[in-house]
């Protein structure tokens, strides 16, 4: 396991660890108003009930589901993978009410026994449930529209246009003519999945949303503001898409004859931000800097450079430290009505492997 890795596993273990607390504590106030006699016994095991249920479930969510990527559960259709879900978190869920009203008979009593009503069983299991699958679902749909659209279509924070500053990302593998006839369709879309799911990572892990995959493309975008340092979060996420895709490329090699090459085009400014449609509603970004960004990274297959980006985006962050910047002069963009200044971007994927 990489350093990178481990510093992610590490924060997903806080993560779980605070959530399993938090759920602790409802369920410690959950005996007190449910259970006659909320003495330091009853409150303990109901403490511990929301701890082990939240550790157990939240723990299947972060360290199974999110790190399968071609597991059986993911080849399910949505709907199936819900249920499977929903069927493995009841039965976490029953094992933990069951040790625990076992556990703390034993306590009480020096005896294992189960003696909880029925009705009892049946309330607990229910409240259990339903706050579990309520998360559960929510992470099944925001991992199908992206965790930030999710939650913004959820509170309509773009049901009215507004204008925003954003930088995006477009990201293009090399060669995908070549690789689809070489591998055949099916084959081919496994090894964009893989290729994708890795960059997503880093995405994810700098607060970038991911606008939409086209083709064999991804375009990424996050808001730009007065910092400078988090302006140079697409610029981080390139350079951890780099360093990974190369830690993996035996893997890529060993599954499918090819390791992936890529380009990426960076730029920023303002957009309009709002939702579109009915049937399916969409968040859409709309303006000149995505058909700028689209024409830059039209000009890394022109000019044979991997990585470029526009003067505009550069001048509002701090590069980070192993990235060097390479001006290629002014350069008049197809649609465009003026030149702008492109640089070359150069990464030492040392710098990125500790991020």
């Amino acid at each position: 396991m990489t350093l990178n890795q481990t510093l992610r596993t590490k924060r997903l273990w806080v993560f779980l660890i605070a959530v399993s607390v938090i759920s602790g504590i409802f369920g410690a106030v959950y005996s007190s108003i449910f259970y006659a006699e909320p003495d330091r016994l009853n409150l303990l095991r109901g403490f511990r009930t929301g701890f082990m249920i939240a550790f157990l479930t939240a723990g299947f969510e972060l360290f199974f589901i999110k790190s399968i990527r071609n597991g059986w559960l993911r080849k399910l259709p949505l709907l199936g993978a819900l249920l499977v879900r929903i069927l493995i978190v009841t039965a976490l869920i029953r094992f933990s009410l069951v040790f625990n009203e076992v556990l703390s008979n034993y306590v009480r009593f020096d005896r294992f026994s189960f003696d909880a009503s029925f009705s009892d069983q049946l309330r607990d299991t229910l409240v259990s449930f339903s706050i579990v699958v309520v998360f559960v679902v929510f992470a099944q749909f925001s991992s199908l529209l992206g965790f930030h659209r999710f939650v913004n279509l959820l509170l309509g924070r773009y049901f009215k246009p507004v204008q925003e500053d954003r930088a995006f990302l477009f990201v293009d593998l090399k060669d995908s003519t070549g690789l689809a006839l070489k591998l055949g369709d099916v084959r081919f879309h496994e090894y964009l999945s893989k290729f994708f799911f890795e960059a997503d990572q880093a995405i994810v892990r700098t607060g970038g949303e991911i606008v939409s995959y086209v083709g064999d493309a991804v375009i990424v975008t996050w808001p730009l503001g007065e910092n400078r340092i988090d302006n140079a979060k697409p610029v981080l996420a390139l350079g951890e898409i780099i360093a990974r895709i190369h830690e993996i490329n035996p893997e890529f090699i060993q599954e499918f004859g090819a390791a992936p090459k890529f380009r990426a085009a960076l730029h920023g400014g303002p957009v309009v931000v709002g939702e579109c449609g009915d049937s399916r509603r969409q968040v859409t970004f709309l303006g000149e800097v995505v058909n700028i960004t689209s024409r830059i990274e039209g000009e890394t297959k022109l000019r044979d450079i991997d990585f470029l980006a526009s003067a505009q985006f550069l001048n509002v962050l701090d590069l980070p430290d192993g990235v060097e910047k390479y001006s290629v002069g002014e350069v008049l963009l197809r649609g465009a009505v003026a030149p702008i200044e492109l640089f070359k971007l150069q990464f030492d994927q040392a710098k990125f492997d500790h991020l």
